[in-house]
């Protein structure tokens, strides 16, 4: 079996080729010689027969590579095969300084810098890409003058309509096959060493027990092991050739565009694959200082010391099941979705997080992801809340009941009912300072403490907790422990507000017309301005204050597309601004917080419509038909 065929156009070019051989002792290598009308039939059949790099020149070169995708070397002609032709021809011609024409494929001539000085003639190169062009740029040379024309065996067919031009085959001698030559084998050492790595890489591939799947610079998959196939129950061969997200859509999108983008040298992230927790980790191929795809590796969480099914079973059983997933979060906001990748991080230790948020943002929904996410995920979810308890509530509920504390026949506390699993303490920082303490024991050195003095060993359990407040404020006013500050700052996820990703609102409503409008039977609409007010609200209780409102309003509409009008009129009514003057709460209608802004700038420039429009941004035209929007009355200054 040849590796490497050179495909040539006479017997004089193959024995030169024959001899290189020779000479160099070039292993696995095949001569033949071919006419251009089957030069591809030709290299077909080398191919069949194991050739891996083909070598050829001109027209034949050019068919091979248009109809077959075997590696390629063109035989490109030397200067001093240029020299001799030109000799050659100035011989025929029989005068000084002749025009000489050379016809020929776009690849086969060296630069011609300095070459009429050098050969004393005019020298004119006539290239082609197409084929179909061939009898046109021999026309085109006769016509600009040319003494003679140099060509291959098709550019001299087409010369025979011009006898008084002389006409010379394009031999290609010994220099430009030596240099093919050579260029074919670094070609095939470079396949060879290219197929070995590959073989290696799948053998790796098939001897780990992660699944691994390799991806191009398009996100096409490339390859994949039997582990990948088996963890995402399909064939290897539905791999190939298919987008990643399209064989794995759990993966988030842009975690591997930062990879293929150089942003991230190596993403780590958890993800839900059917009912079980894995690990995923991305990282770049890189090549000659670019990166050209990347690695996925997963690998399955692994679970707790105790049977999965019969913790799943338990946990159904006393509705201790957290049905949250991060694929519920949809966002735009860049900082939301920092926050998506860190809780997913977050989700692969077992150690403690804290997440703040204002009231009604996402901050349960994250402890869930977190939770089925990780390796606790078979096993129970509890939630306590900690807020508006007193001291002995807060022990009672998360260590038990002290002696002679009743509490309606309950005789574990949430530590001890969250056993192998996880607990979500809501509101952590009301808890008090004795539970504070316990809280430690337990976290830091995994000593449950059923009493004061009364210490035994601690089974596992992770704590996850959400705070409306910093808790370093609460540690600088002496309200918390610093110790404990720090073992559960150091994993901490910070939910901006909604009205700091007002980007999100718009798809949080259509969601909650989606929901309610199935559930209510009904299809109620919101006309344009309608979602801007929406969006332009302030939201202060954030998404459960956005979703209830939008219940409301599906359920209450008395038309098919809600309004601005409707939508302010709602917001007046279930959420009035509550202002107190001298002791004595009053009710102010709730105003936009754009109409607001309107009727400070105008009260702080005296009415002037001119210096309002500049401090806020805008034309004066848009000034008064947003004071006519927001029924802003009052005499204006120009």
């Amino acid at each position: 079996m040849s590796n490497i065929y050179v495909l040539v156009p006479n017997q004089e070019m193959a024995d030169y080729a024959l001899q290189i051989i020779a000479e160099e002792n070039i292993d696995s290598c095949q001569v033949e010689v071919i006419r251009t009308s089957g030069a591809v039939q030709a290299a077909r059949k080398a191919i069949a027969d194991g050739a891996n790099v083909i070598v050829a020149r001109g027209l034949q070169a050019d068919l091979i590579r248009e109809y077959t995708k075997v590696p390629l070397v063109n035989i490109s002609m030397t200067g001093q095969e240029v020299g001799l032709l030109v000799e050659e021809a100035k011989q025929r011609v029989g005068r000084e300084n002749p025009v000489i024409a050379f016809v020929g494929h776009h690849t086969m001539f060296p630069d011609a810098s300095y070459m009429n000085e050098i050969f004393h003639a005019q020298l004119r190169f006539y290239t082609y890409e197409d084929r179909s062009r061939i009898e046109s740029v021999v026309e085109k040379a006769v016509e600009e003058g040319a003494d003679a024309v140099i060509g291959g065996e098709r550019a001299l067919r087409c010369m025979q309509q011009y006898p008084n031009v002389a006409a010379l085959f394009m031999r290609t001698r010994e220099d430009s096959l030596r240099k093919a030559l050579h260029v074919a084998c670094r070609m095939l050492y470079t396949y060879q060493v290219e197929q070995e790595t590959n073989a290696q890489f799948l053998t790796v591939l098939e001897t780990v027990y992660n699944g691994v799947l390799k991806v191009d610079r398009k996100k096409t998959v490339t390859a994949a092991n039997h582990a990948a196939a088996w963890i995402l129950n399909r064939t290897e061969s539905a791999f190939i050739g298919k987008k990643l997200y399209e064989v794995m859509p759990q993966m988030e999108e842009n975690y591997l565009d930062r990879v293929l983008r150089g942003e991230r040298e190596i993403m780590t992230t958890s993800m839900l694959i059917g009912q079980e927790s894995f690990v995923s980790s991305i990282a770049p191929i890189a090549y000659d200082g670019k990166i050209t795809g990347a690695i996925i590796s997963i690998h399955k969480i692994p679970t707790g010391s105790r049977k999965s099914q019969d913790l799943f079973s338990d946990s159904l059983l006393l509705g201790y099941l957290s049905m949250g997933d991060f694929r519920k979060i949809d966002t735009r906001s860049e900082r939301m979705k920092k926050c998506i990748e860190l809780a997913r991080m977050y989700a692969l230790s077992s150690g403690p997080v804290i997440i703040y948020g204002e009231t009604g943002t996402e901050k349960e929904l994250f402890a869930q992801g977190i939770h089925n996410s990780s390796s606790q995920k078979n096993s129970h979810y509890l939630t306590v809340n900690c807020s508006g308890m007193t001291e002995g509530q807060q022990i009672a509920v998360l260590f038990g009941p002290e002696d002679g504390q009743d509490m309606a026949g309950q005789k574990k506390g949430a530590l001890e009912q969250a056993a192998f699993g996880t607990l979500l303490i809501r509101d952590i920082d009301e808890l008090c300072p004795r539970c504070q303490y316990r809280l430690l024991r337990v976290m830091r050195y995994k000593i449950f403490m059923k009493t004061d003095i009364e210490e035994i060993p601690s089974m596992e359990v992770r704590i996850l907790a959400t705070a409306r407040t910093e808790l370093a404020e609460k540690v600088r006013c002496g309200q918390f422990r610093e110790d404990l500050y720090y073992l559960l700052n150091a994993f901490a996820i910070h939910i901006p507000p909604l009205r700091e990703r007002r980007e999100d609102i718009p798809g949080m409503v259509q969601n909650y017309f989606r929901q309610y409008n199935k559930q209510y039977s009904k299809r109620v609409g919101l006309t344009k301005g309608g979602m801007e007010a929406l969006c332009s609200a302030r939201w202060d209780g954030n998404a459960l204050q956005l979703e209830r409102f939008c219940e409301r309003l599906v359920l209450t509409a008395h038309k098919r597309n809600m309004d601005e009008a409707c939508i302010r009129e709602l917001l007046e009514e279930l959420y009035p601004k509550i202002e107190t003057h001298n002791g004595i709460p009053s009710v102010v209608i709730y105003e936009p917080p754009e109409k607001e802004k309107i009727v400070q700038a105008l009260a702080q420039y005296g009415g002037s419509r001119q210096k309002t429009a500049a401090s806020l941004g805008i034309s004066t035209a848009t000034l008064w038909r947003r004071m006519k929007k927001y029924g802003i009355t009052g005499t204006l200054e120009n």
